[in-house]
């Protein structure tokens, strides 16, 4: 992978290419990387929420996000180019905890890329501690792992375009005339109450016909009905941002797996570093089917192409290849 000078991942160079494959594990592909954190360092909730460098350390590990909170600074060893992972973060019952990985699989130690070494080594120097989480809230003590979920999910669904920004607002404005709050909006639209402030900040998309029922509930008449439904029209056409929507804290554990799969690593190696006990876990979640026989096809290719008549045989007409020539 690519990494910029802010130690960031890019696009694969340096390490080998995902495919993305469908019926498989859902790896993001080398374009939904570059996509991916892109995106998050145009937004500022999401830098400050360390999700570029979360991103990159789950990328270059495989761990899970659990475990990567539960990282020590002491626990890397910049001379070795490995972490150690032995804890991972839990919320229980008033407060968080950190308490040991899953499994005794779970324990391991860590190769890291160089790229996610220098994302490693720059936020050490920057203040970190080694007595302290690498990745820290402000106090320098853990983070819930549940506010890390919820600024990936708002970080997947970021503020969208000057279009949308201006639907929202104005759709704000029209709610708070009809003497509407948010919860009596989303109650006589049947909605979740948090879709009307998703709306409202442009971090969702609003269908034409919902827009529809909007400013029927708003009361909303004449020419500025049709502007807000002119504005409606091309906010749903969409963004880069929509394509991203997927992801979630497993898509980076699940691109770490296909990589290595791709680089023709084993079960037991993936499982290893992912701190499965059972490869076969590693294989049915986060692995891609793939043709178990490559040659199959081939052996029978010869054997049943061998007469000019077999495909007339078979009921395919000509003995063509995919080409048009024979076979």
């Amino acid at each position: 992978m690519r990494v910029d000078e802010c130690g960031s991942v890019g696009c694969a160079a340096a390490w080998v290419h995902s495919s993305g494959r469908r019926g498989g594990a859902r790896a993001l592909t080398d374009e939904e990387r570059d996509a991916w954190f892109e995106q998050l360092r145009a937004d500022r909730a999401a830098v400050a929420a360390d999700l570029p460098d979360l991103s990159t350390f789950m990328l270059a590990t495989g761990v899970r996000i659990g475990e990567a909170l539960g990282v020590l600074g002491h626990q890397v060893n910049f001379a070795a180019s490995e972490v150690e992972i032995t804890h991972q973060i839990r919320v229980k019952g008033e407060g968080l905890m950190r308490i040991k990985t899953k499994s005794r699989a779970g324990e391991r130690v860590l190769k890291v890329p160089a790229w996610g070494l220098a994302m490693l080594r720059r936020r050490l120097m920057d203040g970190g501690r080694l007595d302290q989480p690498i990745f820290a809230n402000r106090d320098g003590d853990y983070r819930d792992p549940t506010n890390v979920r919820r600024a990936l999910r708002e970080a997947r669904s970021p503020i969208g375009s000057e279009t949308c920004r201006d639907l929202g607002n104005r759709l704000r404005k029209a709610r708070r005339a009809a003497g509407l709050s948010q919860a009596d909006t989303a109650a006589k639209l049947g909605w979740p109450q948090s879709r009307v402030s998703l709306v409202e900040t442009a971090r969702v998309r609003l269908e034409v016909g919902d827009a529809e029922k909007v400013l029927d509930l708003y009361r909303v008449r004449g020419g500025d009905r049709a502007e807000l439904l002119d504005l409606a029209t091309e906010a749903a056409e969409g963004s880069q941002a929509d394509a991203l929507a997927w992801i979630t804290s497993h898509s980076f554990r699940k691109t770490t797996a296909t990589i290595l799969d791709d680089a023709g690593q084993s079960a037991r190696q993936i499982a290893d570093q992912l701190g499965h006990a059972r490869p076969s876990l590693t294989q049915d979640v986060y692995m891609a089917r793939r043709a178990k026989n490559p040659d199959a096809a081939a052996a029978l290719e010869t054997a049943l192409n061998r007469s000019p008549d077999v495909a007339d045989r078979l009921g395919h007409g000509d003995a063509a290849d995919a080409t048009g020539s024979y076979g």
